[in-house]
């Protein structure tokens, strides 16, 4: 009987799904590779960022204002910011000189944003601070109300929004509390919901158990995310100032940051789902492919430590989480990460850290003309020394990575793998491999491996390496014969490489393993 021949062109981790049901388009598992535009990829890297600091950073964000621009980065105890030109990074404390320290919690950590163009920086422990366009230093906020703090507190419109109060002593973890609207550059002149000619207020959202953890705009609307239940927050004007209704009851989010916005909506991490919501329409995008290892890989002890972090250039969203394999630290070293243009799911490593921001950074530009493999293996984009980029704060070594600009892990090359089992090609007959032929470009060689099985259940046998140079070698010739077969591309140099398709040619080899 002539070669038959299987092509597979693979786009996706899949691991809800059994293996040996899974369609030929989906890989079966793999880490530290991307899906686009229909390739399966070994994925960037990170590399240091912004010199020595002058702490280990907690948090990170972006300040544009009219004179400069740079990056604030809380310590526990300090808050610094670093402004970057060309090769020169800048480093100066910014802490308020009146106050003391700060006493931000790993727990808690920091958040804010953006008012208005002033930076709003909470750590739910001491009074927030502000730094806007002129001061030199941080101070405390004005206006904020003495002997109040908020676990979170947010920037909506021209209002910030405090979440989790607790006032004079009394914890309200249910309470939502706005300002009175900011002018442009200022901050709020009250928090007193009991002055009538102030459009400052609150209110308890306590028709469920869950907390509120979180809020994030969506359009006109100011979502709020609760442990069991998501709200929205819509402004009416008139004596209520603003008005609320529930939008689910049934979903919530995981932890403070684990909602982001994307051109369909928002993402979110619930309690059990990984959903988007337009504020109206909800939809899981984990169900059958990776929600059952998703959620099983989370640290129980760390759960609520995971995060989101949006890669917009990739059209990604990161779930990042702290994993049962983390047995060093709480810090987040997984993520699973989801490709809204393909609704593919793949997985990568991170570097133990505490956050990751996406925002403007101003890098050197070190993409050379003698690049080695095609223009579209070079991981460098030419003469573009601004962009937006995502930015990783790593407490352990005091460190800021820059993601996406190298093909190794702040210098260490890693292990980027991907492999598809127990696939049956279409027929219950053993067959035998003759070769592979990968459609593959790359700046090195990749290794192949091919696996074999005559019984469902039972471990599969790997034969390789195969070592295949893109642009030298054309196909892999093996000899393996089973019931299942098996593919698998791995590397762990500091090269690049991409893959289109592949084909396996292979015949009929007799009868189906055993019988009884």
């Amino acid at each position: 009987m002539p070669s038959q021949i299987t092509q597979l062109n693979m786009n996706g981790i899949n691991k809800d799904i059994s293996s040996y049901e899974l369609p030929p388009t989906v890989w079966s598992d793999g880490n530290n590779v991307q899906f686009d535009n229909d390739k399966t990829k070994k994925v960037l890297g990170h590399e240091q960022t912004f010199g020595t600091l002058l702490g280990a950073p907690y948090w990170l964000l972006y300040h544009d204002t009219i004179a400069s621009d740079y990056w604030l980065y809380p310590t526990l105890n300090k808050i610094y910011k670093v402004h970057k030109a060309g090769s020169t990074s800048t480093h100066t404390d910014v802490t308020r000189t009146t106050g003391g320290d700060y006493s931000a919690t790993t727990q808690v950590g920091w958040n804010g944003g953006i008012l208005g163009g002033v930076a709003i920086l909470n750590n739910g422990s001491d009074v927030p601070q502000m730094l806007g366009e002129n001061p030199i230093y941080c101070q405390d906020l004005s206006n904020w109300t003495v002997g109040h703090t908020a676990k979170v507190i947010r920037p909506f419109k021209r209002f910030l929004v405090a979440l989790d109060k607790t006032e004079s002593g009394t914890r309200y973890p249910f309470r939502v509390h706005w300002s009175h609207p900011a002018e442009g550059g200022t901050v709020p002149v009250t928090w007193d919901s009991s002055d009538d000619t102030k459009d400052a207020g609150y209110v308890d959202l306590s028709q469920s158990n869950g907390w509120v953890k979180d809020c994030l705009p969506l359009k006109d609307t100011n979502i709020i995310y609760k442990e069991d239940s998501v709200w929205a927050m819509d402004y009416s004007g008139g004596q209520s100032i603003f008005s609320f209704r529930q939008i689910f009851s049934d979903a919530g989010v995981l932890s403070r940051e684990c909602a982001k916005a994307y051109e369909g909506g928002h993402f979110v991490v619930g309690l059990d789902d990984i959903y988007t919501h337009d504020g109206q329409a909800r939809k899981s995008i984990v169900d059958t492919q990776i929600r059952d290892e998703l959620f099983n890989s989370l640290h129980p002890t760390h759960k609520e430590r995971t995060f989101v972090a949006p890669d917009y250039k990739n059209n990604e969203m990161w779930v990042c989480f702290v994993s049962l394999d983390n047995s060093t630290d709480a810090f987040v070293d997984k993520a699973f990460v989801w490709n809204w243009r393909n609704n593919t799911w793949s997985k990568r490593d991170l570097p133990h850290v505490n956050y990751v921001a996406w925002g403007t950074v101003d890098t050197t530009d070190s993409a050379a003309w003698t690049g080695a493999g095609t223009w579209a293996a070079l991981t460098d984009p030419w003469n573009n020394p601004i962009r937006q980029q995502m930015l990783f704060a790593d407490v352990t070594n005091s460190k800021i990575y820059l993601q996406g600009s190298t093909n190794q892990f702040d210098g260490t090359s890693f292990k980027s793998w991907v492999a598809k089992e127990d696939m049956a090609l279409g027929t219950s007959s053993n067959k035998s491999i003759e070769k592979i032929v990968p459609i593959i470009e790359g700046t090195g060689s990749v290794n192949f491996y091919i696996g074999h099985k005559f019984t469902p259940k039972t471990a599969t046998t790997w034969k390789g390496p195969y070592v295949f140079t893109p642009g030298v070698h054309s196909e892999i010739p093996v000899r393996a014969t089973g019931n299942y077969i098996g593919i698998k591309i791995e590397s762990e140099d500091s090269n690049s490489w991409s893959l289109d398709n592949l084909e396996i040619h292979w015949r009929p080899s007799g009868k189906r393993g055993k019988g009884v």
